[in-house]
């Protein structure tokens, strides 16, 4: 899980990616819009908007692993099943697209039970799940990885777990 790492932030309203990059001293190289990364590059981490075309996912999945986060709650949960089924239908490369419960509580089985329950819909989910810490805020706002903050330790391993995953 070593090497080179390139970050695109493609959600031009929002911006957050470039706002935690710039300045910092995260070892990563932020790429601008629509970027392509240098030669050697192992890592590309592509941050995109939050209710992207159907279209440009699964044109996505066509050439990457495209890891799609969703709450572990209903309001987030049914529309990713259908978000799924168009993803599908629009010929979509399936077995390059991943869900990933994230933003679950830090205490009991809510973001497992929600992992299960979408598995059990026909979707791909990653096992690991991201759960909701304030070190994730604290990273943010202080441009560091949430390894790198005080009391980030549970948060950087769900991020670890993560990365372990996929890569």
């Amino acid at each position: 899980m070593r090497g080179p790492t390139v970050i695109s932030d493609e959600d031009e309203t929002i911006r957050t990616t470039q706002d935690w990059l710039d300045g910092s001293k995260i070892p990563v190289t932020l790429l601008p819009p629509g970027g392509e990364p240098p030669a050697g590059t192992a890592y590309w981490v592509m941050d995109i908007e939050g209710r992207p075309a159907i279209a440009d996912v699964a044109a996505l999945s066509k050439i990457a692993t495209v890891l799609i986060p969703t709450a572990p709650n209903a309001g987030e949960m049914m529309p990713m099943a259908r978000m799924w089924n168009e993803l599908e239908k629009a010929g979509a490369e399936m077995s390059n697209l991943r869900v990933v419960v994230t933003k679950a509580p830090p205490v009991g089985s809510v973001g497992q039970v929600a992992r299960d329950q979408l598995r059990e819909m026909g979707l791909q989910v990653c096992t690991a799940v991201v759960r909701r810490y304030t070190a994730h805020e604290r990273a943010l706002q202080d441009q560091v990885l949430v390894r790198d903050v005080s009391g980030g330790e549970n948060a950087w391993a769900d991020v670890l777990a993560l990365g372990f995953e996929v890569c």
